[in-house]
């Protein structure tokens, strides 16, 4: 592993957080609840986090940051090491699925062990209710 692989994945890294940063965090000037991206939902039913304890931009900004590292590793493994185009889409994807599961399970458990969790208040429990059942 050179410079230049180094190089492909820092370039790909930051285009990849810009776009997700301009698209998906910015964009969106108020919190929208009908509107709340899919990777945020895994992360609120699975962990039951608590997004009163949360800041939305906060995570969504996080997980840009993880989602660009996932896409950046991923596809600079896959172009200097594969060389047929097939094979290395189909690596890649192969790749980029349990790559992402996992790094999900490490924010996820962040924000478990910093205490943003539902609480066995009612009030909470409601009102998060009321924003899930919307999906």
């Amino acid at each position: 592993m050179g410079l230049s692989d180094l190089y492909w994945f820092v370039g790909v890294f930051i285009l990849v957080y810009l776009f997700y940063l301009i698209f998906g965090v910015l964009r969106r000037k108020k919190i929208n609840f009908d509107r709340i991206p899919i990777e945020l939902i895994l992360l609120i039913k699975k962990y039951r986090l608590d997004m009163s304890k949360i800041g939305y931009f906060g995570i969504m900004n996080f997980i840009a940051l993880v989602s660009a590292f996932d896409i950046a590793f991923t596809t600079t493994f896959v172009c200097h090491y594969i060389e047929k185009v097939y094979l290395a889409i189909l690596i890649g994807a192969c790749m980029l699925v349990p790559l992402i599961l996992i790094t999900f399970k490490f924010i996820g458990l962040y924000y478990v062990k910093k205490g943003c969790v539902i609480d066995g208040n009612k009030k909470n429990r409601k009102k998060m209710a009321k924003v899930l059942e919307r999906k």
